[in-house]
């Protein structure tokens, strides 16, 4: 009967975790982290640059990804759709080119490991000691 109550009470009240989505680069980049402001400007098309003055490539998964909803979410608040409609206003008024799209989060990786300016993000539990993280994203 004890252990029916424990059971009982932990289906009452779910554990809520939390995920991280993390903002990888080149290990050999000279960049060490990127503010959460810094992230969303390079995302939004507000800055085309690093804060080193290097022009930045940021990639960007799948439009389907569960990780782009989250990512998005976590950092702009936003869902894909408001991201979408933000896009197209700012592509159709030629002000800014959105990050460019790969269709994997081993794309992802291999494409930052091939450019010492390209930033992406992965899941947490999907990272490899090849890139180095910079940012972390909760959600």
């Amino acid at each position: 009967m004890k252990y029916f109550a424990l059971i009982f009470t932990l289906l009452l009240h779910p554990i809520s975790a939390v995920a991280e989505i993390v903002v990888i680069t080149h290990p050999d980049s000279a960049l060490e982290q990127l503010s959460r402001k810094e992230i969303i400007d390079l995302y939004m098309g507000r800055v085309k640059h690093l804060p080193s003055g290097e022009k930045a490539s940021t990639f960007d998964l799948p439009m389907d990804s569960e990780h782009r909803k989250r990512f998005y979410k976590g950092l702009t608040g936003k869902t894909i759709p408001q991201i979408n409609a933000y896009w197209a206003r700012l592509i159709f008024s030629g002000r800014a080119t959105p990050p460019q799209s790969v269709d994997s989060t081993k794309e992802v990786i291999d494409t930052v490991m091939s450019n010492s300016s390209a930033i992406g993000y992965i899941d947490k539990s999907e990272l490899v000691g090849t890139v180095k993280v910079i940012a972390n994203v909760e959600y």
